[in-house]
């Protein structure tokens, strides 16, 4: 596939014609789904992930430059918007949407990674037996899902976070190397984790691969204890 770069957000490529045809029906789902009842919420953002997370991008069969453009384009939203729609796709059922709402398991999921670093495969926990940890009149306690409020749940989350990065700022240079060429600008999102000698990303935006690629063969590795 070669793709002729433009200024704008659209592209002149040639594709595969399976791939075109995959690409117009998750588009058809998309657009046959866009005023939709919230039983279709899974249908919709599980056919924007085949759109997105193709290899190579299906997006770029209709002629999208990126992601964002695609999203903005097809789906009038932000593309940190529609990635947290198709995380709660991809992990949770319409019964668990209907019972919890789309932001609350949004930001549930976004706690669990913040505890267990980025999701794969299926979800390490039930919804209904995860106990979050909240403060409420200066103590801490453990609620579940449909006790805790979505303020409290990424209140939770940041703890984590922030308490991760104090582990790994004492702990693991090459975290702090990996984490400094990513600060600042549309990267600075994403997360950096070291476990069992691996490091691991989470939250790449798709469309700034490239430059995600270029920081990290600017990361200068400090050197190995003697």
């Amino acid at each position: 596939m070669t793709a002729a770069r433009t200024r704008s957000s659209r592209v002149s490529v040639q594709i595969d014609p399976a791939l075109r045809r995959r690409y117009q029906q998750a588009l058809a789902v998309v657009r046959r789904t866009a005023r939709g009842a919230a039983s279709a919420f899974d249908e919709r953002w599980e056919a924007v992930a085949a759109i997105l997370e193709h290899d190579p991008p299906l997006y770029l069969a209709g002629g999208y430059a990126s992601a964002r453009a695609f999203v903005r384009a097809e789906l009038g939203e932000t593309l940190r918007t529609a990635m947290r729609f198709v995380r709660v796709a991809k992990y949770a059922s319409p019964a668990e949407e209907a019972r919890y709402g789309v932001a609350k398991l949004d930001a549930v999921l976004g706690y669990l990674e913040a505890r267990t670093g980025p999701l794969r495969g299926r979800l390490p926990v039930d919804f209904r037996k995860l106990r979050l940890p909240v403060r409420r009149d200066g103590r801490e306690r453990r609620v579940g899902v449909a006790d805790a409020s979505v303020a409290e749940i990424r209140a939770a989350a940041r703890a984590l976070r922030r308490s991760a990065g104090a582990a790994g700022s004492r702990q693991s240079p090459i975290v702090r190397a990996v984490a400094g060429v990513l600060s600042g600008g549309p990267l600075s999102g994403i997360r950096v984790r070291l476990a069992a000698g691996r490091l691991s990303f989470s939250d790449v935006p798709p469309d700034q691969l490239p430059a995600f690629a270029a920081a990290l063969a600017a990361v200068r590795l400090p050197a190995a204890p003697a």
